[in-house]
């Protein structure tokens, strides 16, 4: 397992710590393992941004990578 950095903004910084270390293999385990530790976060729609860059895919995680948790957002 690598250990990650997670980064929560919004909405879900209110339900989670703003900034924690996890441990996890890839971005799925990421969020499984966050939805079990917050049953709200369970039917919310969070994108995911790995290092700075929006991922909608199952990405494998490298030591001190960073994981972004972004609310739901609209352009304009």
């Amino acid at each position: 397992m690598k250990k990650i950095k997670i980064l929560a903004f919004g909405p879900l910084a209110e339900i989670m710590e703003k900034e924690f270390l996890m441990e996890a293999v890839d971005t799925k385990m990421v969020l499984d393992t966050l939805v079990q530790q917050f049953p709200s976060l369970r039917d919310r729609k969070i994108a995911l941004a790995v290092n700075g860059k929006i991922r909608k895919d199952v990405v494998l995680l490298q030591d001190l990578d960073t994981v972004a948790l972004l609310p739901p957002y609209s352009g304009g």
